[in-house]
């Protein structure tokens, strides 16, 4: 069983590079290294990167990556952390660390073997892996438009809209998951088997390209990421309504990169 997490990056060397973590470079710029892979080669939308953010990485898995049996993505300042220590008293959702303590711990050192096993062991009981989620105070709805200093709730809206007449389906899993519900998986961190991959982003596609027909995308650096702040979100409807087996797994986060 092959496994291949894509670490998506732009402006470095990820701390971690082996046969499982493979570098991806997303958007426009000089190749950082000779070898790495990018999200402008083959069926791609890179040229969209600066409004659909890690997005443009996932595209490029579901359209050109045809030898894995399980894929995903992380970032080169997050990944997930799949060995923990044995015993804790309160699992972290994220734990904090320098590129040379990341490399240094259980998850940095792990041969990419060892990790591809891990995968492997898990997924024979789970659907996809993805960090352990935040609890918000408000709906996964709501919180969307206090997020970033607050986001277009217009687009929010026209996203449910297109959602609902594309996926009627979908209707109750909204008002359940995404308007009461609060548990909030971040980050577009998803590891799961190829053939599931590509079926959720054929939904999530066909929901952002059409939204992206109806809406003015902010020139706002920050809040012109509209793309990749929705799909943050509506992957855990997606994940929810098709009744995912979730493993739920702590992250590591870089603070020096």
């Amino acid at each position: 069983m092959r496994t291949k997490i894509f670490v998506v990056t732009h402006k470095g060397k990820p701390p971690v590079i082996n046969e499982v973590f493979i570098p991806i470079q997303v958007g426009k710029g000089e190749t950082i290294y000779d070898g790495i892979a990018r999200d402008n080669t083959g069926d791609n939308i890179t040229q969209k990167n600066s409004s659909f953010c890690e997005l443009t990485a996932s595209y490029w898995i579901d359209k050109n990556i045809t030898d894995a049996n399980y894929v995903g993505i992380c970032h080169y300042r997050r990944y997930f952390n799949f060995f923990p220590p044995l015993f804790t008293f309160k699992p972290s959702r994220q734990k904090k660390a320098t590129e040379q303590e990341f490399k240094a711990s259980p998850t940095g050192k792990a041969s990419a073997e060892k990790t591809a096993k891990k995968v492997a062991a898990i997924m024979k009981d789970h659907d996809c892996i993805m960090l352990r989620p935040y609890h918000m105070k408000e709906g996964l709805s709501e919180s969307y438009y206090n997020a970033q200093g607050g986001h277009r709730e217009s687009d929010w809206k026209e996203t449910m809209k297109i959602i609902r007449e594309l996926y009627p389906e979908y209707d109750q899993s909204i008002v359940d998951y995404l308007d009461n519900g609060h548990n909030f998986h971040m980050g577009n961190m998803m590891v799961t088997t190829k053939e599931k991959w590509a079926a959720y982003h054929k939904w999530l596609f066909s929901i952002l390209f059409e939204l992206e027909k109806r809406i003015e995308v902010p020139t706002d650096a920050v809040q012109g990421r509209v793309f990749g702040y929705i799909s943050e979100r509506i992957i855990n409807l997606y994940v929810y309504h098709n009744k995912f087996r979730i493993k739920e797994m702590g992250g590591y986060k870089i603070t020096d990169l």
